[in-house]
């Protein structure tokens, strides 16, 4: 919802940046040319972010992970990692105090797969409900301490067995 109040509020300076600069025009205080080159420059500009615009998406299966995340122009990068290949589930807290929800999941595979997703991502996709509910001995107390730590810190949430022996 702050998203869209916000590209509201953009647009509704830009038609009052735009008015502005026809009424500058109209009074001959600026020369029409000068006003064509900004409108369709500010214009450009506004299409353009849109058209490379981030995403994150996340999706969780029967099967498994992904996440996949870039710009619509430059590459998308794709991480994957299957349920029965998952060895163990870390939270990375960052320097932002208690109870923030600054954290990063990192999922690790076999090899060299494995998925790491914010807490924002996270928390749309109930991923942490879902890793309580699939992965047993999820540490529950270890979230905890990631979710209050004040310093920068890894906390291991889940381990397969045959990872510890």
């Amino acid at each position: 919802m702050q998203r869209r109040a916000r590209e509201s509020l953009k647009t509704l300076f830009l038609v009052a940046f735009l008015a502005g600069g026809l009424l500058l025009v109209r009074a001959e205080a600026m020369p029409a040319w000068l006003w064509m080159v900004l409108t369709l420059l500010t214009i450009g500009m506004r299409v353009l972010v849109r058209l490379d615009a981030y995403h994150d998406e996340l999706s969780v299966t029967d099967i498994g992970i992904t996440r996949r995340h870039g710009s619509r122009v430059r590459k998308t990068t794709e991480e994957v990692v299957r349920w029965n290949e998952l060895e163990m589930v870390e939270a990375l807290a960052h320097e932002t105090g208690p109870n923030n929800a600054d954290l990063l999941f990192l999922l690790h595979g076999r090899g060299t797969n494995g998925v790491a997703v914010t807490a924002a991502l996270a928390q749309q996709h109930g991923l942490i409900a879902l890793l309580q509910q699939r992965l047993p001995a999820f540490r529950t107390d270890q979230l905890a301490q990631a979710q209050a730590a004040t310093a920068k810190g890894t906390f291991v949430l889940w381990e397969r067995e045959s990872v510890r022996a």
